[in-house]
């Protein structure tokens, strides 16, 4: 949910429970005021009539309908004024309605004399259905107006923050452009922006410097690799005993080890990067029946049975590059961890790439593998980074890779979709 939204929604809500709470103690308020201002009322028309008793006017002339009175005993204690609500007869509406009666007791030229009068009450139904129409017809009203501006009022203050957004998601390294942001009226923004753009420069500049050392280091490794990889095979041409065959194919191999360590490290800090192109349509297909084109001879080599399934025309979006590192690590690891005379399958459609090939339980859960530097110590000879690159690629491009082994087959899985 975007954050205007949270912030709107969060102070309506608290608006709209503030005007509820509002609602109620206005009710209330206004109930007990009604109660309050009848009970006056009632009782300035009982003083009046007991003030007329007082000048001689007969109790019974002016008793009606809504006046009560009634003579008791003199002993009695004077009551003071008592309001309640009662059933009585109304004239005009020709029906029982709840009224509100007052009663209070005067001693009047040496008579005791209880003097009741009735007023006809608003009921309380009556008095919330009118006061919540009212009410909440305002309130929705208000909430409405109040919902619209601050919705207008946070775009607008919020303005810069969503640009800073839309300029950090356009943000890459391979543009090599720091942040810049303009200046806004608020001043938490200014902070925040000052404190993007510095650590873009920063992130550049060490992005930069990792790049230039990684091609160095790879530059300068392989350049004396391959001298020390041509002097080797220029004395293995000499005239050598076998103890010193042994250890010059030994120097040869480790040589060998160390330029594949620092291409693959190479590759993998380019895919981590993202430094490869802009991914393009490709054929899948084509491209993994080349890679088994080249590898046929170290297929037969090793007397592995290769059975294939591909579908023509799978097209994805990846670079053609990046595509054949992929499958060139797949395939050359299932044919080095195989077993002599053994089987590899391959299927591939539009959805999944599948490569099943025989070999030896491992010795390690094939998941970790993924890893860099892992590997199954029965194959110390391995870099342990061919899976790392291809575990790095499916992350790239949003492929789902599975590693399982169900004897007697590895199974690699990549999930297209």
């Amino acid at each position: 949910m975007r954050l205007i939204n949270i912030v709107s929604l969060w102070f309506l809500g608290i608006t709209l429970a503030a005007l509820l709470i509002g609602t109620l103690v206005i009710y209330e308020k206004l109930g007990s005021e009604i109660d309050f201002e009848l009970g006056m009322e009632l009782d300035r028309e009982i003083e009046s009539y007991a003030e007329r008793i007082s000048q001689g006017a007969p109790v019974e002339t002016l008793v009606f309908d809504k006046l009560q009175i009634e003579e008791i005993p003199m002993d009695w204690p004077i009551e003071d004024l008592w309001l309640r609500d009662t059933l009585a007869y109304h004239d005009a509406m020709n029906t029982n309605e709840t009224q509100l009666k007052a009663s209070r007791s005067f001693k009047i030229n040496g008579a005791h004399y209880r003097i009741s009068y009735y007023n006809l009450v608003v009921e309380a139904d009556d008095i919330t259905e009118t006061i919540v129409t009212t009410m909440l017809t305002v309130f929705l009203v208000q909430l409405l107006f109040i919902g619209f501006f601050l919705w207008a009022i946070s775009r607008k203050i919020f303005r810069p923050f969503h640009n800073s957004l839309e300029q950090l998601q356009d943000f890459t390294l391979q543009k090599n452009v720091p942040l810049s942001f303009k200046k806004s009226g608020v001043f938490e923004f200014n902070l925040l922006n000052s404190f993007l753009e510095k650590m873009s420069s920063k992130l550049l500049k060490d992005y930069r410097n990792i790049k230039e050392f990684s091609e160095n280091i790879s530059h300068e490794i392989q350049t004396p690799s391959a001298v020390v990889r041509g002097k080797l095979e220029l004395l293995m041409n000499e005239s050598i005993n076998e103890q010193q065959a042994l250890l010059i194919q030994s120097a040869f191999d480790n040589n060998e080890r160390i330029r594949r360590i620092v291409k693959s490290l190479s590759i993998l800090a380019k895919l981590e990067n993202d430094e490869f192109e802009t991914p393009e349509p490709m054929d899948f297909s084509r491209g993994l029946e080349n890679v088994l084109s080249r590898l046929e001879e170290v297929i037969q080599m090793h007397a592995i049975q290769l059975k294939k399934n591909i579908q023509a025309d799978v097209i994805l979006q990846i670079h053609p590059y990046v595509a054949e590192i992929l499958i060139h690590n797949l395939m050359t690891n299932s044919i080095k961890h195989n077993v002599e005379g053994g089987k590899i399958e391959v299927t591939l459609d539009s959805k999944i790439l599948l490569i099943k090939n025989n070999g030896k339980t491992p010795s390690i859960d094939p998941k970790e593998m993924l890893g860099r530097f892992k590997k199954d110590e029965q194959h110390q000879d391995s870099v342990g980074l061919g899976l790392a690159i291809v575990d790095q690629i499916c992350k790239n491009y949003g492929f789902n890779l599975k590693y399982t082994f169900e004897e007697p087959f590895h199974i690699i899985q990549i999930d297209f979709r």
